[in-house]
């Protein structure tokens, strides 16, 4: 018995350090400390392709609601091979329209890993081993129209589709309106005679409302959002554009509308999710998928329920690994289920990625709001928030009350924060944000399974029949094949071969001390290999009859990559 000398031929590890990468142009230079429209992400991407033509991919995944492209990335490094022959990893955001600044961070990593290939050891070999796949906008017309407004911060959520929400006949006919034409969507409140208001000025600050205590008589009453009865049926903004919740749409824990507010009539029925979902089906390497929303500075993972089955122990233990560490570089980022840390969200991307493709996948809820400036006891109040902004942002969130006279409330005032406040960050803290997110996503798909194979030991059992027991090794978190992925068989399993004589036998070494092999009953020279999990190996024997001097052995994995070594015999 001995061991024979393996040469890598391609060994899915990363390729010698390169040098930075030269454009062919000026490339892009965004500035990270505000928030994009619609046609400036554009821009940015055609420019980066410009700039990298052989390295960046821009293309058109279909056409949202309302006609806007919805625009996949791909970057990686050409001479490696293929994006498709790699582990990949996916990054999406603004699924949610209003949930705005993750289509910067998805920026932020495009330009990140662009400017330090050949300088930081980890993204090159990144850029190397691996392909990110990265969907700035997953719904763009939406996103466009809260840019464009009159817009508050909660609306746009919905992909633009019209709902009769009040089952009138009629759809959108009532929705919010910027009534005194100031380009936001504010609050409405009017003071009324005593004893009719349910609240009360604040003592200590007018533009604040108080609840009206049980012994006292009040004199204001909250109207809601900026609007007016259009369709004349008694209620105001019952019937705004939407509302279907494209993260409720998807086809793994889907529920009807009575159940889940904002679910469509049937999975994937929008276009925004069934481009994504066509394109997973497309790509089987994605092996890791990262989502960006807002707000309150969550690490969130599926289920997305509490009613579905929990994931199977050792994917979670990848999750935890990388979800922990992300609390870590996210100062004050939750990790946990989103069932756990907030409420139950089925058909959801983290349950469809997952369930469906196997890829272990991460919601970050961006921005952990007021908190993180203001909060002394979990809660942050409308006094806090109010000296917020008067403090920190110099006034510039909060528009004050104004008299407008309204259609059909007669006398009112409008005021409250503006659109881009409460879930967005202030400008000063976007950078911050845009790079730690960006940071988790490459820790993360740093942990895209890394394969290697390691000396294969050799033996002759009698004649011309020799053993070779080839160890195969995972040296990152993610599995090769997720414990899911096998059980719901999301792909097929990883291949192992061996070339340069007839193999007889093949399997499983279980122990190798006590020699306890499960052999595979058919197709010896296909060994079917169901995954190697993360921080593992997995140890293959060949039983090889009349091999020639040399043997050629390749394991193939969907998610994990091809490598393939030299084996000399004799």
């Amino acid at each position: 018995m001995r061991r024979a000398l393996v040469v890598l031929l391609s060994a899915g590890l990363a390729a010698p350090a390169q040098q930075p990468l030269a454009p062919k142009q000026t490339p892009p230079d965004p500035n990270f400390s505000r928030l994009y429209p619609n046609a400036d992400i554009k821009r940015f991407l055609d420019g980066y392709v410009a700039a990298h033509p052989e390295w960046v991919k821009l293309e058109s995944l279909g056409k949202a609601s309302k006609g806007e492209d919805i625009w996949l990335v791909t970057v990686t490094n050409p001479r490696t091979g293929a994006d498709k022959a790699k582990p990949a990893m996916l990054v999406e955001a603004a699924i949610h329209a209003n949930e705005i600044q993750g289509s910067e961070i998805c920026v932020y990593v495009l330009d990140f890993v662009l400017k330090n290939y050949g300088k930081l050891p980890r993204v090159t070999e990144l850029l190397d081993r691996a392909t990110l796949y990265i969907v700035p906008m997953v719904s763009p017309d939406s996103r466009a129209r809260w840019f464009e407004g009159p817009s508050n911060p909660n609306f746009p959520r919905t992909v633009w589709v019209s709902i009769d929400d009040d089952r009138d006949g009629k759809s959108d006919e009532d929705g919010y309106e910027d009534l005194n034409g100031d380009g936001e969507i504010t609050q409405m409140r009017k003071k009324v005679a005593l004893g009719q208001g349910r609240f009360k000025l604040d003592p200590k600050d007018a533009r604040n409302l108080l609840q009206c205590p049980a012994d006292e008589l009040c004199d204001y009453q909250l109207l809601g959002t900026e609007g007016i009865d259009n369709d004349n049926d008694g209620l105001v903004n019952e019937d705004p554009i939407g509302y279907v919740d494209p993260n409720r749409s998807w086809g793994a824990g889907f529920q009807p509308r009575y159940v889940q507010q904002g679910a469509p009539d049937y999975p994937l029925q929008i276009p925004e999710t069934r481009a994504i979902a066509e394109f997973l089906r497309a790509h089987d390497n994605v092996g890791a998928a990262q989502d960006f929303h807002n707000t309150g500075g969550y690490i969130l993972r599926g289920p997305g329920a509490k009613s579905q089955r929990p994931y199977p122990a050792g994917d979670v233990r990848a999750m935890d690994l990388i979800g922990k560490e992300g609390e870590k570089m996210l100062p004050g980022y939750r990790y946990g289920t989103a069932f756990g840390l907030l409420y139950d969200a089925y058909a959801s991307t983290d349950d469809h990625i997952y369930l469906r493709h196997g890829a272990i996948t991460f919601t970050n809820e961006l921005h952990r709001g007021l908190q993180a400036d203001t909060d002394k006891n979990g809660q942050v109040s409308a006094e806090e928030s109010l000296k917020f902004n008067d403090t920190i942002a110099v006034g510039r969130q909060y528009v004050e009350w104004k008299s407008y006279k309204h259609p059909q409330y007669g006398e009112i005032e409008i005021g409250g924060y503006r659109h881009d406040t409460g879930r967005m960050p202030e400008p000063f803290d976007i950078l911050s944000d845009c790079h730690r997110n960006a940071a988790f996503v490459l820790f993360h798909a740093h942990h895209l399974p890394r394969l290697a194979v390691q000396p294969a030991t050799v033996s002759k059992i009698d004649g011309d029949l020799y053993r070779i027991q080839i160890p195969v090794v995972n040296d990152r978190a993610i599995p090769s094949m997720t414990e899911i992925a096998r059980q719901n068989k999301l792909t097929r399993p990883d291949i192992a071969t061996v070339t340069g004589g007839k193999v007889i036998a093949s399997g499983i070494v279980r122990d190798p001390y006590l020699h306890k092999v499960d052999y595979q009953s058919s197709r010896p020279d296909r060994l079917m290999v169901y995954g190697v999990k993360g921080y593992s190996s997995e140890l293959l024997e060949f039983l090889v009859e009349n091999p020639s001097r040399e043997l050629t052995f390749t394991y193939d994995s969907v998610k994990g990559g091809k490598v393939t070594a030299k084996i000399p015999v004799r």
